[in-house]
C-alpha cells in the first residue's frame, strides 16, 4: 500500500492516496499502441541511419544502371538513367515498378533492390502523421468556443466542474486531448496534456527549471475572500500567475520532472469558486466520476497502452467504498465491513482475471486528484496496466468538510 500525505497551512487540508492491485493472468502489453510513445511531430523516425519520411514505404538501391520513367496515364516517358549505386525513397508503386515520387517509377527488376523498413517503423511512421495532424491547429487562449469546435471537433464530453461552470472535452482517440470551459463563448479555463499548446513560452514537455525561468515565482496562496488558502507548490506541481490567470503546472517525477499538463484558469473563474473545496452536488460527484475516467484514459494512449471501458458495475462498486469512507471518517482499501477491494467487487458482479484499486482523498478536483495518482508509483502501476479493460470510478464529499473521496476500480473480466 502507498499512501500519500501532504498538509496545507490553511484548514489543515489534507491529501491522501493510496493503491491495492492483484493480478492472476500475464500482461497485456498493448505493443501496438506503445509504437507512438513519446513521437511528436518533430521526431525524427530513423531507419538503418536515415530518416523516414511521411509517405515513405521502402528504400530502392540502384544495382545496375537502370532508367526512370515519368508515367502518364497508361503511357510512360524516359526521363533518365540512375546509376549504380544511388539510393531513393519509395512512395508507391505499381505491378512491376516502384514510384521514387513525383509521378516517377523505376521497373521492379534485378537491376535494383528493394527493401522496406519493419512494421515497427512504419507504425512509428503512422504516429508522427498523426503528430503532424494534430500540432497544426494549436488551441489559443483567444479561441472562442466557435474556433475550438473548427479545431478539435465536437466535444467529447460536457460535465460540470468545481467552479460552478462546465468541461467541455476534446480529443481524438484520447489524444490531442483537452479540458475546456466557456464564459460568454470565451475560454476561462483550461486542461490539456497536448504538447502542441502553449501558454507563452510553456508547453508540456518542458523541464521544471525552464518553466520557473519563464513564470517567475509560485503564488504562495490564492484569496478567497479574506481567506488566502495555500497552493501546492513542490516536485510535482507549480501555480503561477500571470496575466490574469493562474496557471498551474504538473510535473512528472517518474520522467524527470518534464511538464505533464497544465491548467490554465482565469481569476474570474477561480473567484466562482468562494472556498477551498467545490459546494457538492449530485451532478459534480458524477463529473468528477466521468472525468477521472477520460484523464486515466488520456494518459494511457499518450503512453502507449489501450484505453479502458467504462464499466457501471465498477462505478457502484468505487462509489459504495468513497461513501463508507468519507461517512466513517477513514482511508483505507479495507472497508467497516471487513471487505477489501476485491471482495467489493464481486459483490457488485464482477467477475475478474485481474482487478486493482486505487483510492485519493482531499484533492480539489479529479485532475489535481488524476495528477497526483500518476505521480505515485503503485497507482500509476494500476493506471498503465496492460492488465486491465474496464475502469468505473466512484466519489463521494464528507458532508462536514466538503472533501472529496475517490475511489477506482479497475479490472479485466474473464
Amino acid at each position: 500500500m502507498n499512501v500519500f500525505r501532504k498538509l496545507l497551512k490553511v484548514a489543515a487540508s489534507t491529501f491522501m492516496l493510496s493503491t491495492a492491485f492483484i493480478y492472476f493472468t500475464p500482461a497485456e502489453k498493448g505493443k501496438a499502441a506503445e509504437l507512438c510513445t513519446g513521437i511528436s511531430a518533430s521526431t525524427v523516425v530513423q531507419w538503418d541511419g536515415d530518416e523516414l519520411k511521411l509517405g515513405q514505404i521502402g528504400r530502392l538501391t540502384v544495382l545496375n544502371d537502370t532508367p526512370l520513367f515519368k508515367l502518364i496515364g497508361d503511357s510512360r516517358e524516359f526521363a533518365r538513367m540512375l546509376k549504380a549505386g544511388e539510393t531513393y525513397r519509395i512512395y508507391a508503386f505499381k505491378p512491376g515498378m516502384l514510384s521514387v515520387g513525383g509521378g516517377y517509377y523505376v521497373e521492379r527488376d534485378a537491376r535494383v533492390k528493394y527493401e522496406t523498413p519493419s512494421k515497427t517503423k512504419l507504425g512509428q511512421l503512422d504516429c508522427k502523421k498523426a503528430a503532424v495532424a494534430e500540432s497544426k491547429t494549436p488551441v489559443e487562449l483567444t479561441d472562442t468556443r466557435i474556433t475550438i469546435v473548427d479545431k478539435l471537433g465536437t466535444e467529447k464530453r460536457i460535465s460540470v466542474n468545481e467552479y460552478g461552470t462546465s468541461w467541455y472535452t476534446y480529443h481524438k482517440g484520447y489524444r490531442n486531448y483537452y479540458m475546456i470551459s466557456y464564459v460568454n463563448g470565451k475560454i476561462g479555463a483550461l486542461y490539456t496534456m497536448d504538447s502542441a499548446f502553449q501558454f507563452g513560452n510553456i508547453k508540456v514537455g518542458m523541464g521544471r527549471d525552464t518553466v520557473k525561468a519563464e513564470l517567475g515565482t509560485p503564488v504562495e496562496g490564492i484569496l478567497k475572500g479574506s481567506i488566502s488558502y495555500s497552493a501546492r507548490n513542490d516536485s510535482e506541481q507549480e501555480t503561477f500567475y500571470r496575466d490574469g490567470y493562474y496557471i498551474t503546472v504538473f510535473y512528472d517525477i517518474h520522467n524527470y520532472g518534464k511538464a505533464t499538463a497544465l491548467q490554465i484558469v482565469s481569476k474570474d473563474v477561480e473567484n466562482r469558486k468562494a472556498g477551498f473545496f467545490a459546494q457538492p452536488s449530485a451532478s459534480l460527484q458524477q463529473a468528477f466520476e466521468l472525468q477521472l475516467f477520460d484523464l486515466v484514459n488520456a494518459d494511457r494512449v499518450g503512453h502507449g497502452i489501450p484505453a479502458l471501458a467504462w464499466s457501471e458495475k465498477a462505478r457502484v462498486s468505487s462509489r459504495r467504498h468513497s461513501l463508507d469512507m468519507a461517512t466513517n471518517h477513514f482511508f483505507s482499501h479495507t472497508n467497516t465491513y471487513g471487505q477489501d477491494p476485491f471482495d467489493r467487487m464481486k459483490a457488485t458482479g464482477i467477475v475478474y482475471q485481474a482487478a486493482g484499486e486505487n483510492i485519493a482523498m482531499g484533492y480539489t478536483s479529479s485532475i489535481f486528484a488524476h495528477e497526483a495518482l500518476m505521480n505515485s508509483l503503485g497507482h500509476r502501476k494500476n493506471i498503465l496496466s496492460g492488465k486491465y479493460s474496464h475502469l468505473g470510478a466512484g466519489v463521494q464529499f464528507q458532508a462536514e468538510t466538503m472533501r472529496p473521496y475517490f475511489t477506482q476500480n479497475f479490472y479485466k473480466p474473464y
